[in-house]
């Protein structure tokens, strides 16, 4: 009995003093007494306390001095997900603001007043931009500046104060001047870990550009033109324009030595230009051919010359970041008539039989009323491997520029949409894309002037336009060379 009863002296011995250490603990940490503090959370877990919220708050300010000469600032403030809530407590221990601060800054960076633009994507495909500027205003004056790279700054102000001389024989008016993007503008504070824009000039290159890079120069040599060193870089000469705006068009003279900008354009936003337009345009005149079986094969005789006429234009042109995405032509007037060329041409063979004829001239593929969207060259830094020709309309007859045979007839295939190509037999190939509908198919033989199918925006097409592609010595995209087509009317 003696030692259970010492064994119970023992056990209950180290029981109190257990107790005594928990409630020495208990009072270490906690008080009789309630206080109000704040407790600090960081992404939803707790630092601790502090018993000034303002305190922490400048001193974070006032440490990160780094931070506000970076970005200009006179205040830097807590990180994204530091929550701090005021509560009434019986918890003794508390953080300074220093200790929170070191915590923190090892988690999170800081983060500093500004604003979230969202710029909407129009494709399913892409993710809306986002973009963090310091002012508002930095944002503003870019876009205005972006705004200005596709229309001159007179016309803008002309349109802007509704002051654009009225149209006497020809010209154009802005109607419509336009971001296709929906943008949000949200105030807050912004992570330092972030792109952030401080500047208006940086700001413009990103948007125009698609990143904050140098400029790239090109040093102009003997012979070098506004048109080959565009080429020569990848650039449309319209392109060429856009990032040397002291040049006014291609044919301005330029200084052997001077230096000019060569960066392709790759814009963020699209910038959307409405315009009501009356020009002149040639109308190109067409060959007439007359077959004479007393002449020899691959022999001509011009009976009459041709002359191209000019007609009188009236459009509705719709671009996009400088480049044309629909036209409509709302009225035609000719002003002067064309005159036809008149050619015989030569039947007959050495054994007396009659041979076909194979012309060197070549057919307009669309109706006389035309607008010339985009040209062969260049475009947003890959080559465009064809002329676009619009304004003639959804259902408009699109015609074979040569007799010859078709080899590709396909409905709704690819980029080209509902496309055909033909091989006229002389080591050339014309391909036309977009269509609406075809009226041939694969091995028909067709004539100069026939035609094949109607105008459409088929495939990946911004707007009702003709895509007349020629080629030399092999298939379109496989082995033929690209030529310009409006080589063959030279």
């Amino acid at each position: 009995m003696k030692v259970i009863k010492t064994g119970l002296t023992y056990i209950v011995s180290i029981a109190l003093a257990a107790a005594i250490v928990m409630f020495v603990n208990f009072a270490n940490k906690y008080q009789l007494n309630p206080k109000e503090v704040y407790k600090v959370y960081l992404d939803g877990k707790e630092i601790g306390n502090i018993t000034d919220k303002d305190e922490l708050e400048d001193y974070i300010n006032e440490e990160q001095t780094e931070l506000k000469e970076e970005y200009d600032v006179d205040k830097v403030y807590i990180p994204e997900g530091v929550d701090i809530q005021k509560c009434t407590t019986y918890e003794s221990e508390v953080l300074t603001a220093k200790q929170v601060n070191n915590i923190i800054k090892e988690e999170k960076p800081f983060t500093v007043e500004g604003y979230t633009i969202t710029i909407k994507s129009n494709s399913d495909d892409e993710e809306d931009l986002v973009i963090n500027v310091l002012d508002k205003d930095i944002f503003d004056k870019s876009i205005k500046s972006v705004v200005k790279a596709f229309v001159t700054e007179e016309d803008m102000d002309n349109y802007a104060n509704d002051t654009q001389p009225e149209i006497k024989d020809t010209g154009t008016i802005i109607e419509d001047i336009y971001i296709d993007q929906d943008i949000t503008i949200k105030h807050g504070y912004i992570s330092t870990d972030e792109q952030i824009f401080t500047d208006e000039k940086t700001l413009t290159k990103y948007l125009m550009f698609g990143e904050v890079k140098e400029d790239q120069y090109y040093t102009v040599q003997e012979g070098d033109t506004i048109d080959s060193i565009a080429y020569d870089h990848k650039l449309a000469t319209e392109e060429f324009l856009i990032v040397n705006p002291e040049f006014t068009s291609a044919n301005n003279i330029l200084s052997v030595g001077q230096q000019v900008k060569v960066g392709l354009i790759n814009p963020i936003v699209d910038v959307v230009v409405e315009t009501h337009n009356v020009i002149d345009q040639e109308s190109k005149f067409e060959t007439q051919e007359q077959e004479d079986p007393d002449m020899m094969y691959g022999t001509e005789e011009v009976i009459q010359e041709g002359q191209n006429g000019v007609d009188r234009l009236t459009t509705k042109i719709q671009s996009v970041n400088g480049e044309t995405s629909n036209v409509v032509i709302v009225s035609s007037e000719t002003i002067v008539p064309s005159v036809p060329k008149i050619v015989k041409v030569g039947t007959k063979t050495a054994g007396g039989s009659v041979a076909p004829i194979m012309s060197g001239s070549w057919a307009w593929p669309t109706i006389s009323q035309y607008y010339i969207s985009s040209y062969f060259g260049y475009r947003w830094g890959k080559v465009h491997e064809a002329i676009d020709i619009a304004g003639s309309g959804e259902g408009s007859p699109i015609y074979a520029a040569g007799s010859g045979t078709v080899v590709t007839a396909r409905t709704n295939s690819g980029s080209l949409g509902t496309y055909v190509t033909i091989n006229h037999g002389n080591g050339y190939y014309t391909l036309y894309g977009h269509m609406h509908s075809r009226l041939v198919s694969e091995g028909d033989t067709v004539q100069k002037g026939q035609q094949i199918g109607t105008m459409g925006h088929t495939g990946f097409a911004t707007g009702t336009h003709l895509h007349f592609g020629l080629y030399y010595g092999g298939l379109p995209y496989r082995d033929g060379t690209p030529m310009d087509p409006l080589s063959l009317y030279k």
